[in-house]
């Protein structure tokens, strides 16, 4: 009778990426089932849970990752784009271009439900939203109008995020999966900010929307993938759960780091000038630093032993503490690509820990879409209050203030993560043994 996957298979080949095996990766997605459990289904005709869909599935999720981040991923390109529009100045292409965080943050508050009863009409639905408030956008041009065809694209990431969401609840071992969909979209992302930083700018027309709208097309048909979900069932165990303070915690935690990353992004600009690049460098060296950040997320996409999952998140932020620090102190090109480059690093070892944690506590989905409107409205209040920090007290005390909202959550991790260790069943014998 056919096992689902042996501990041993032998001659089984394998897929991998970034030189790691995706059998040995996703292996514990698929196998970690109570002795109960096989007993019961001894006699059975269980079909065996092959790896090939189980990649497959990875990828569809990694490419509706990709479209639910595409536009908030360009957002620095795309405000210098409308910038540059006849009648635009910063002050209001910061204003018009936020429409399209309205859009995600009112999905995920009041919408985040629908694909419980539905994925594929939010798929289609948020797919065609995104196309659509992508192409408005190119041919609109009152700020009225614009704001409200990225109003409509934010709707439709928002849409495809809950997809996501929905798919990962309450699964065990989501950091892994979070750090493999990190990984493969990341890629994929790096090289659309890549091509639209490249891109003139012009006063009649912002291309780069039409650039986002022929990526949201590629990577729509991915999604069908979506469905090969059947895959995986091996949900969180009762030793992953948070109480209501630790979930807070969490929370929390997700609002300091996205609001520390956004703050730090949104003045790079500045300290690349100060380093005497010019703005096509910048846009290129960041470019280039957001996409080898995402190798960060390898660490959470290979950690087996849950007990590892607090020092590596605080090897994280040690990462990004120590990056922010050089980026606002010491003021050379290779200072400054290197800096950027192991922030995102150290950001992308965190998060998928962090959002893991929130997934196997979330049974549907709906909690990921809120999380993700708490992670935007920490990224705006970080945008905001950067630059007036930046302007008047300088690079250094900029630096300091954004390294306290990182100890803070560092000390949360610490409670969040230690509270589960001691939750974990190798822990628990180890006290009763004593």
């Amino acid at each position: 009778m056919p096992t689902i996957w042996p501990e041993k298979t032998p001659n089984r080949p394998q897929t991998s990426l970034a030189g790691y095996s995706f059998t040995s990766i996703l292996r514990g997605v698929s196998s970690r089932r109570s002795c109960e459990e096989r007993e019961e289904q001894t006699g059975a005709n269980v079909p065996e849970l092959r790896w090939e869909a189980i990649v497959w599935w990875i990828l569809g999720l990694s490419a509706a990752y990709a479209l639910a981040l595409n536009g908030t991923m360009v957002m620095p390109v795309v405000v210098l784009s409308m910038s540059k529009l006849a009648g635009y100045d910063e002050g209001l292409a910061t204003v018009v271009a936020s429409a399209e965080l309205a859009g995600i943050g009112f999905y995920g508050l009041f919408l985040p439900k629908l694909a419980v009863r539905s994925w594929r009409c939010v798929a289609v639905a948020g797919v065609l939203a995104v196309l659509v408030g992508e192409a408005a956008s190119f041919w609109l041009q009152s700020p009225l109008t614009l704001a409200g065809a990225r109003f409509v694209a934010g709707l439709g990431e928002g849409a495809i995020f809950s997809l996501v969401a929905m798919s990962l609840a309450s699964l065990a071992d989501a950091e892994r999966l979070w750090g493999a969909l990190n990984l493969i979209s990341g890629v994929a992302l790096g090289i659309l900010l890549f091509i639209v930083s490249m891109i003139p700018h012009q006063e009649t027309g912002a291309p780069v929307f039409l650039v986002l709208a022929a990526f949201t097309a590629m990577m729509a048909p991915f999604l069908l993938l979506i469905s090969k979900r059947s895959a995986v069932k091996t949900a969180a165990t009762h030793q992953s759960r948070l109480d209501s303070g630790k979930m807070r915690l969490t929370m929390l935690i997700v609002f300091l780091v996205y609001a520390v990353q956004a703050g730090q992004w949104v003045v790079c600009g500045y300290v690349g000038e100060r380093v005497g690049l010019s703005g096509p460098q910048v846009g290129l060296y960041l470019a280039v630093a957001s996409l080898a950040g995402f190798l960060g997320a390898i660490v959470p996409m290979t950690t087996h032993d849950k007990a590892k999952r607090l020092t590596f998140v605080l090897v994280g932020f040690l990462v990004m503490a120590v990056s922010i620090y050089f980026l606002f102190n010491v003021f050379t090109p290779s200072v400054f690509v290197i800096a950027q480059v192991f922030v995102n690093v150290g950001f992308y070892i965190v998060t998928p820990f962090v959002t893991g944690i929130l997934t196997e506590n979330d049974p549907d989905g709906s909690l990921m879409s809120r999380i993700l409107v708490i992670a935007i409205v920490g990224a705006t209040i970080g945008t905001a209050v950067a630059g007036p920090i930046f302007v008047t007290a300088g690079p250094s005390i900029f630096a300091w203030s954004f390294l306290l909202p990182l100890a803070i959550a560092a000390v949360f991790a610490t409670l969040v993560f230690g509270h589960l260790h001691r939750c974990l069943p190798g822990t628990l014998t180890a006290k009763i043994a004593e």
